[in-house]
């Protein structure tokens, strides 16, 4: 099966080679908020649709006008590539795939896209448009042999670390057929399946957070003392136009909140392909619920002026289960299984699975979510919640393969 793939890697620029990707950073940042400015303001002002090509069109007169001249200092495949990303980002927004598409800010991890077109790879030596010598690349795997990249994503991360990325294509075999099946249930401190295993998530990722908090409240406190140096009230709100003098302190307490995120992704994203690959390879059908992330993770009901009394409470389960990621396991879990050949369902996620007897399929009226094990009234069977909820998954998985699509909604 032929697929698109990427392959990562970590490369040390230059000096030269990082002051000028720090440019094309910054312009094809530049040019994704310009176009996303100009499709917002041409719908709400004028009540008309601009498209990409409307806005590559115009990329000449943005480099020969004075004020951004400055934009014909790197390649113009990333100017093109960055409204690429923004026309993307608005077929998903249509599709109800995700939300507006929002300004790009210069915090965070910065990344720009070069196509076939605007850099030579030969000999495992990467020259990117804009720039005389190849990059130093470590490579930690091969590429695919006789892949040839069609484009390549530059990354600097918020620690400071620059990656590569090359898209290649690649014929992935299937893997063997495998004689398991599971069913896996998802909470917010481990990951359950209905063969008895259980997947903890890191405790590393809690240790991380709380230095993260540390080194935040570390940075507000530096921006506050800036502020009130401005003559502002240290609280006060900067109007438009007006720049924080960054100190070496703040850039330093900059940095620390930045590879701590990093640290955190990175733990995250560890365990979370560990744990995707493992189950692919050692089970044929997999079953999971389609959970909705961004409903199990909105905010409690109440307001400034009267909070409601499950707030905070709230907020730390919502942070709990962005911890764990489970909208990307079941990325991570669709496409490895596609890959390798394998059976992936996702029930509807108002099957009641925690309060089924996956013995006699008698149904609880009301399961708290401190309940972690109950009695059958029925049949007298004691189960583990979680447990139960995995097998009552698998068999609904099942089910739904041998034709009940009735489960994919609610029954």
């Amino acid at each position: 099966m032929i697929i698109q793939t990427a392959y990562r890697y970590r490369f040390y620029p230059t000096p030269a080679q990082a002051a000028q990707l720090a440019q094309s950073f910054g312009c094809g940042r530049w040019i994704y908020n310009w176009g996303l400015k100009e499709r917002t303001d041409a719908f709400y002002n004028e009540g008309r649709r601009v498209y990409y090509k409307d806005l590559a069109a115009r990329l000449k007169e943005l480099k020969k006008a004075p004020e951004t001249a400055w934009l014909s200092e790197v390649s113009s495949v990333v100017l093109q590539q960055s409204l690429r990303h923004l026309d993307t980002a608005f077929t998903k927004f249509f599709k109800k795939e995700s939300d507006y598409p929002t300004f790009k800010s210069k915090r965070g991890s910065q990344s720009c896209t070069y196509m076939a077109n605007a850099f030579t790879f030969h000999n495992e030596a990467l020259t990117l448009a804009k720039q005389d010598a190849p990059l130093d690349i470590r490579w930690s795997r091969p590429l695919p042999k006789g892949a040839v990249p069609s484009s390549v994503t530059v990354t600097r991360t918020t620690g400071d670390k620059f990656y590569v990325s090359f898209q290649v294509e690649e014929d992935r075999i299937p893997l063997p057929t495998a004689s398991w099946e599971v069913g896996i249930d998802l909470n917010v401190k481990e990951v359950v399946c209905s063969n008895g295993k259980r997947y903890a998530i890191p405790g590393k990722l809690k240790i991380l957070e709380q230095r993260k908090r540390r080194y935040q409240r570390a940075s507000r406190r530096k921006v506050a003392a800036a502020k009130v140096a401005m003559g502002l009230a240290s609280n006060a709100k900067l109007l438009k136009g007006m720049r924080l003098p960054l100190s070496n302190n703040l850039k330093k307490a900059y940095r620390k909140v930045g590879r701590v995120s990093e640290s955190i992704a990175n733990v995250r994203k560890d365990w979370q392909q560990k744990l995707t690959t493992s189950i692919v390879r050692e089970n044929q059908t997999i079953a999971l619920e389609s959970l909705y992330v961004r409903g199990m993770t909105a905010s409690a009901k109440g307001s400034a002026d009267k909070p409601g009394s499950n707030v905070k409470a709230k907020s730390g389960l919502n942070r709990s289960v962005l911890n764990a990621g489970f909208g990307e396991i079941a990325r991570q879990l669709e496409y490895k299984a596609a890959w390798s050949g394998r059976s992936l369902v996702k029930i509807d996620r108002w099957y009641p699975s925690s309060k089924r007897c996956s013995c006699c399929g008698y149904v609880l009226k009301k399961l708290s979510l401190s309940t972690r094990h109950w009695l059958c009234p029925d049949c007298g069977q004691s189960h583990d919640r979680d447990e139960n909820a995995a097998i009552n998954i698998l068999m609904a998985g099942k089910a739904i393969l041998a034709g009940a699509d009735g489960l994919r909604v609610h029954e």
